[in-house]
């Protein structure tokens, strides 16, 4: 089975874990308000031993300048960063801290933990267009669109809020990276982030 988690704060209740089962029937699961975070994601997948892909929301390495000084020229940014516009894992602290420490227990578990950026693969798939992240009245439209281009299936109503939209993006670029479609910006040295 293959996962995507859109990973939130600890406590918000913003963490959603996409799985794909049974040939691109989706379902969805959300941590709840006052619930951690990292105990949820955990529990998720020793209790689902099949998981062995999770393609995560979230830095999981530092810009190579905290490792190699000679090698970095940057202390904010990775150069997958810089190719595609997200976050330096360094202004997201302690959430890049919790993601890198999820990411060696998966590994734990015999889970491959992948970096995603959802909102890479919405502005590849040309979602922003159709008002991504504006109006939660605009997520149901979106849902059709990623049903079209994923042969996903799944309950639309399940997707309450943009941290399931995101979920499943992430989800999606796991499935690309199955077909060998995904695009890989940034290195192995430092970090790679897939969509």
């Amino acid at each position: 089975m293959i996962v995507g988690i859109d990973f939130g704060a600890k406590k918000a209740g913003t963490t959603v874990i996409a799985r794909m089962f049974d040939h691109n029937q989706v379902d969805l699961l959300a941590c709840k308000k006052g619930e951690d975070a990292d105990d949820f994601i955990l529990d998720f997948i020793k209790n689902n031993e099949d998981v062995w892909l999770a393609y995560i929301d979230a830095p999981l390495s530092l810009p190579k300048i905290y490792c190699d000084e000679k090698k970095g020229d940057s202390f904010f940014y990775r150069k997958a960063d810089q190719l595609t516009g997200a976050m330096s894992p360094m202004f997201l602290g302690g959430l890049t801290a919790r993601a890198m420490k999820i990411a060696t227990e998966l590994e734990k578990l015999g889970v491959k933990p992948v970096e995603t950026y959802p909102s890479k693969l919405a502005e590849v798939l040309q979602l922003k267009e159709h008002d991504y992240k504006g109006s939660v009245k605009s997520i149901p439209i979106l849902c059709n669109k990623l049903k079209k281009v994923s042969s996903f299936e799944f309950d639309e109503a399940a997707v309450k809020s943009w941290h399931h939209f995101d979920a499943l993006l992430c989800l999606y670029s796991a499935k690309r990276h199955e077909m060998q479609a995904a695009m890989i910006f940034g290195n192995e040295a430092e970090g790679m982030i897939i969509v």
